[in-house]
């Protein structure tokens, strides 16, 4: 996708967020290899041993940004382009009333996944036979099974 599309694309969905309330975003990162999925599991904080996309935000970053950062962060993988955007999901934290999470789905390179010890511990390549056996929070779930059984990278 060439950048100045994806700015216009996230400049869309901010947007449409901002009208409904919503001023807090974060991004997840949907890779596929062999048809399968790479889901991380988390080691701390409200969410412990839950799986879940790599993912996160900065304050400032723009979604392209965020989405290269944190995949090289999580996995040591890096984006080779970003091929889709796909609709989010909210979510309410403790500290902010509701975040729209969007997945991102990109080509990265990279062989060895390493992960940040302070964020995950394992990581796993899924299909859609897998979504109901690994924790995760029901918007999680749906996101992630829908990317197994939808998406055209799977």
């Amino acid at each position: 996708m060439r950048p100045e599309v994806l700015a216009g694309i996230e400049r869309e969905l901010r947007q449409q967020a901002e009208s409904e309330g919503i001023a807090h975003f974060v991004v997840g990162v949907a890779v596929f290899r062999g048809g399968k999925l790479l889901v991380v599991r988390r080691v701390e904080g409200s969410h412990q041993g839950m799986w879940e996309l790599p993912g996160g935000v900065e304050p400032g970053e723009s979604f392209a940004d965020c989405v290269a950062r944190e995949l090289f962060e999580e996995t040591a993988l890096r984006v080779v382009r970003i091929t889709d955007v796909l609709g989010g999901f909210d979510y309410a934290t403790r500290t902010k009333s509701r975040v729209r999470k969007y997945s991102f789905v990109v080509e990265a390179e990279g062989g060895e996944i390493r992960l940040d010890p302070a964020e995950h511990d394992r990581f796993q390549w899924i299909d859609s036979d897998t979504v109901d056996n690994l924790p995760m929070a029901d918007d999680m779930r749906a996101a992630v099974f829908a990317l197994v059984t939808t998406h055209p990278s799977r």
